[in-house]
């Protein structure tokens, strides 16, 4: 069996709920961690688990929601007070590299101070990382609503948002990520080993009738709701005759 998984750790919405954590994941290669995305709950969610933050090299985040990225500064903070001594590479969208420094120095997290080597890189629409696995970040339109509001106050946010296309081996995964609409993904499903789709912002009518008409082991959903709302959810699946769709629960592993 491979030694390769990628597990949930948090599969809550944007609404935090006592029995889920907010979005995180962590990609696990021969115990070489890939962190993407953590939001709230994340890093006890990681040592709960049994993952070592030592063994961590890279985060990713796909956006700056808070529900996304509020817990990474207490990850960065448990790698440094564990004695972190490799290189840790943080990978933002563009937009987010100057304030996280900024906010970094304001908890306190002072570069200076680490006894690790850091970087944090931002990222945009293509962008390619090539390793022990590749990755490769597809802009989405999840936070291009705000766009009224940061013309009129003339922000500087650019509004940046992406799913991932992961792969390791010869395994296809694609998370999604939180999106705009399903035209943002759909064209990027078809062959994957696993699709993990955050489901919030999603037309499900139109998610359901497409996935039996393309060729995917398993699709994940995550980004969940209180239970009722679940339930709900359940129902429609069942309506529709859908068989490889998985709900996602904190700690769910995927074998790769």
């Amino acid at each position: 069996m491979s030694n390769n998984s990628y597990t949930i750790l948090g599969s809550s919405s944007g609404v935090p709920q006592a029995g889920r954590n907010s979005s995180g994941y962590v990609l696990n290669i021969n115990s070489r961690l890939t962190v993407i995305d953590c939001g709230g709950g994340t890093t006890t969610s990681l040592l709960r688990r049994g993952f070592n933050p030592l063994d961590i090299e890279n985060i990713f985040i796909t956006h700056t929601h808070s529900d996304h990225v509020c817990e990474l500064p207490l990850l960065i903070q448990l790698m440094y007070v564990s004695g972190f001594d490799k290189k840790l590479s943080v990978y933002v969208p563009e937009e987010f590299v100057g304030p996280l420094k900024i906010y970094l120095r304001s908890v306190y997290l002072m570069v200076e101070k680490f006894t690790f080597e850091f970087e944090i890189l931002g990222y945009s629409d293509g962008f390619k990382y090539e390793n022990n696995f590749t990755l490769e970040a597809i802009g989405n339109t999840h936070l291009n609503h705000y766009k009224e509001w940061v013309e009129k106050y003339s922000m500087p946010n650019k509004m940046q948002s992406h799913s991932f296309k992961i792969q390791v081996g010869d395994t296809r995964i694609f998370h999604s990520g939180d999106l705009g609409s399903f035209d943002d993904i759909k064209n990027h499903l078809d062959g994957n080993k696993y699709v993990i789709t955050e489901l919030t912002h999603l037309n499900l009518e139109e998610y359901f009738e497409f996935i039996p008409s393309i060729n995917v082991g398993e699709f994940i959903i995550t980004h969940l709701g209180n239970p009722e709302d679940v339930k709900k959810l359940q129902t429609k699946i069942q309506e529709a005759g859908l068989e490889n769709i998985t709900f996602a629960i904190d700690g769910l592993e995927l074998q790769l």
